[in-house]
């Protein structure tokens, strides 16, 4: 990767905001919102004369906004995890990421290479979500490392080692939350039974015990390969079941066996099998019993489930997906920052899965939904072959979207509205989608800004779904704009407000958020 990084690459430690600074309010913020939105993302992409390779591999900045009294005050910080500090000790990055091999130690012959093998260290670098949980703010990766976030400097004040509590490797940055404060996320082992598992987190009692020393897993799915694992970045969750997609992009055990001996990185492992089936497995929440029925799609790939619910017997599915797992490739630091880049967002697409199958009619569609044209057909062998829906119309005119949100509130539920954005593109943009009509609005800058994905806030004494505000961080794509947060009416999608920050202040990229009240 060559040293000429773009403006909105070059973070450094130098820039960070040890306080908060105050805003630049354009417009009117409702003064009901009150409250902080925190935000995570790769930040720092060069350590030294190391330059990550990917976007999923710059070193975590956290974000917090302090709304309050319609004024915004702004901060963020490198996360000062273990990895940051041994690569700015050693000037160069010492810890593998997702698509960045640790910096070779001059010092270490390839024998040494291979007995630090057994002692290989798993990055704490959390840079993909940070979510409450109970009173702890808890910093997420694609490892099995959580970092406990202090919400007021946003320093590191603990970590979770989730490996060592349950017989798990990696699991994903985006838990679901329960309407009882449960967390549930997905994990994957890499062992003899390899497999995706459920683990389950009890609610955080103000003041009491760290509760992920009380982590269980609730539900184990094995691999239908002997020396792959699918990869996954987020998993669904309805009202009585669990929805793991088994996708084609898998990572090669085999390969992950030798990683640091040759000093590969995990993407590196990963092979992708475009011709075979996406699977949909379920997994009933009462007692964690994996449906028999095997449900498959023509292979595609997601990074972010919408939501799932269930209606009359059905499974509904909504996610953002693309044709191919080389969708991860297309996010090297090369690819995005050509003048054309490979880069094309998710298209939204609803699956839908019937699930009273046993006594149905091979060769027919079993979806009885009046709203959808997604199908499901029952095949000779039992298993069920599913088709999409774009909502919108065919594949071509599907909407684009990735990072999407929705109200929370209805997690699991029917609903109504989806919020996401088109991203690292010169039409980037935010969307409102809604689902009944099969329609969308958009928000977009003049100046070829990226907003980033839009978190729902609802109003206190409202009553419909789209009643409250959209927050959502826009960054500028060249060096002589400024970054802001955007306040969108959500119900409208109009602007309300923009919170610009100071000349000099950078804002980097930032992934995903939680608002906190």
């Amino acid at each position: 990767m060559a040293d000429d990084l773009p403006a909105w690459l070059t973070y450094k430690p130098g820039d960070q905001l040890e306080k908060p600074v105050d805003t630049n309010i354009t417009g009117t913020i409702p003064q009901w919102v009150t409250g902080t939105l925190y935000r995570n993302g790769s930040g720092m992409f060069k350590v030294g004369e190391t330059t990550v390779k990917h976007l999923f591999d710059g070193l975590a900045v956290l974000h917090k906004f302090t709304i309050k009294d319609g004024k915004v005050q702004y901060q963020n910080k490198l996360l000062d995890t273990e990895t940051l500090g041994k690569c700015l000790k050693a000037n160069r990055l010492v810890i593998g990421q997702f698509a960045t091999a640790a910096y070779p130690d001059p010092c270490k012959s390839i024998f040494a290479r291979f007995f630090s093998y057994f002692s290989r260290e798993m990055t704490d670098n959390t840079a993909v979500n940070i979510v409450p949980h109970g009173d702890m703010l808890l910093a997420f990766t694609e490892s099995s490392n959580i970092n406990i976030v202090n919400p007021e400097t946003l320093t590191r004040k603990g970590s979770i080692p989730l490996g060592h509590i349950v017989a798990v490797h990696i699991a994903t940055a985006h838990p679901h939350m329960d309407f009882d404060g449960t967390m549930y996320n997905l994990a994957t082992s890499f062992n003899q039974k390899q497999a995706y598992s459920i683990v389950k987190v009890p609610p955080k009692e103000r003041g009491g015990d760290n509760p992920f020393t009380r982590a269980s897993l609730v539900s184990t799915i094995p691999s239908r390969w002997k020396v792959n694992i699918g990869y996954n970045h987020s998993f669904g969750m309805s009202e009585n079941y669990f929805v793991v997609l088994e996708q084609t992009l898998v990572a090669n055990l085999l390969k992950l066996s030798v990683m640091n001996i040759w000093g590969a990185a995990f993407e590196t492992c990963m092979d992708n099998y475009p011709e075979e089936k996406s699977l949909i497995h379920l997994t009933r929440r009462s007692d964690g019993e994996t449906i028999t029925t095997q449900y498959n799609a023509d292979s595609f790939f997601c990074f972010h489930f919408i939501n799932c619910y269930e209606e009359d017997r059905h499974l509904v599915i909504d996610l953002c997906a693309f044709d191919s797992g080389e969708a991860v490739r297309d996010l090297y630091l090369h690819s995005i920052t050509q003048k054309e880049p490979k880069w094309e967002n998710a298209k939204v697409r609803r699956y839908v899965l019937p699930l009273d199958v046993a006594k149905a009619e091979s060769g027919k569609n079993l979806v009885t939904l009046s709203d959808t044209s997604a199908t499901a057909v029952k095949q000779p062998d039992g298993s069920i072959f599913c088709t999409p829906d774009y909502i919108t119309g065919d594949s071509s005119k599907a909407v684009l979207m990735e990072l999407p949100r929705i109200n929370y509130a209805y997690n699991t539920k029917k609903y109504r509205y989806v919020y996401g954005t088109e991203f690292l593109t010169d039409k980037a943009k935010l969307t409102k989608l809604d689902l009944k009509t099969k329609t969308c609005v958009h928000w977009q800058s003049e100046d070829q800004d990226q907003p980033g994905e839009p978190v729902f806030i609802a109003r206190p004494e409202g009553t419909e779904e789209d009643d409250g505000v959209i927050l959502s961080p826009v960054f500028p794509m060249k060096p002589d704009l400024k970054a802001f947060l955007l306040v969108l009416d959500g119900k409208t999608f109009k602007e309300l407000a923009r919170a610009e920050t100071p000349p000099g202040v950078k804002m980097p990229i930032t992934f995903h958020g939680s608002f906190i009240p």
